[in-house]
């Protein structure tokens, strides 16, 4: 009689087990969908049901967002503020905060291998858009309100993060099944296609 009563609080507490090991926990060392760290669960589980649907490019509003988004997908340290690109500090349309740029904000950071990596908080995408196509510059990738360059590893660390590189070449082929968005410039698209 006594052993009954053993096996029935034993079944309980493997059941009870299984059952709470289902969930991701909460430090997020566990892994839901795809994603991970929450992404892809249901609504009803506390997760954000929205994640697993597509929801165009990601929005940053400030440059402590862009940095958020950036550092979550590749390394970016030693952030700091950046008003004109010192490269190019004698050319009046070089990539620099103002209106000629729609640049709100422009920081930098770097990379593992101390590459510089840029980001941009763009209050006038058209303008943007338009000061690249000018430039040719096919580097840039676009959030919403957002853009973002640097060198292979980060591009290759950003691929998949939503996203979109600025492709205003009009020798570059994009292979078939890549997004092919119009861009705000005639002329120029914008894919997750990195080449």
């Amino acid at each position: 009689m006594r052993t009954r009563g053993v096996v029935t609080v034993v079944a309980a507490v493997l059941a009870l087990t299984a059952v709470g090991g289902c969930g991701d926990d909460e430090d997020g060392g566990g892994s839901t969908g795809a994603g991970g760290g929450g992404y892809g669960q249901s609504a009803g589980s506390g997760g954000r049901l929205m994640d697993t649907e597509p929801q165009g490019r990601p929005s940053a509003p400030t440059m402590a967002d862009i940095e958020a988004f950036v550092s979550a997908r590749t390394t970016c340290t030693d952030l700091h503020m950046e008003d004109v690109d010192s490269d190019h500090e004698d050319d009046p349309e070089a990539e620099q905060t103002g209106k000629l740029w729609g640049i709100k904000e422009r920081a930098v950071c770097w990379d593992a291998k101390r590459m510089g990596v840029t980001l941009m908080s763009v209050d006038d995408m058209k303008s943007f858009q338009t000061q690249a196509r000018r430039q040719e510059s096919d580097w840039y990738l676009l959030g919403k309100d957002f853009a973002v360059t640097g060198g292979p590893t980060t591009t290759a660390d950003l691929r998949g993060s939503g996203l979109l590189t600025l492709l205003c070449d009009p020798e570059t082929r994009i292979p078939s099944g890549y997004t092919k968005e119009k861009g705000l410039v005639d002329g120029c698209t914008l894919t997750d296609f990195v080449s």
